[in-house]
């Protein structure tokens, strides 16, 4: 995958280098999301594996309270949507 991190504001530059150092599992399901997200950012996946506990309280991902429908929805690298619209470009 590649992306020119160039063009990202500063935050979002330390986002995606912590991203690099996620462990296989956890970037493995952050893909998937990110690929599955909508142009809002929001993905559904049916249950919460255990790499989305630990990819929510590294703030990648949260849970969208709102939502009421089967399974579960999630707001996908809310602090850095320039980030995933690259990643989502990219993949």
């Amino acid at each position: 995958m590649k992306i020119n991190i160039s063009e990202l504001p500063n935050r979002e530059k330390k986002i995606y280098d912590h991203i690099t150092k996620l462990s296989n599992p956890e970037k493995q399901m952050l893909w998937y999301l990110i690929k599955k997200a909508n142009i809002e950012g929001i993905a559904l996946y049916p249950k919460i594996e255990k790499e989305m506990i630990s990819l929510i309280k590294q703030e990648f991902i949260a849970i969208n309270e709102i939502y009421k429908g089967e399974g579960f929805s999630f707001f996908i690298l809310q602090k850095a949507p320039y980030l995933l619209r690259q990643l989502k470009k990219a993949g």
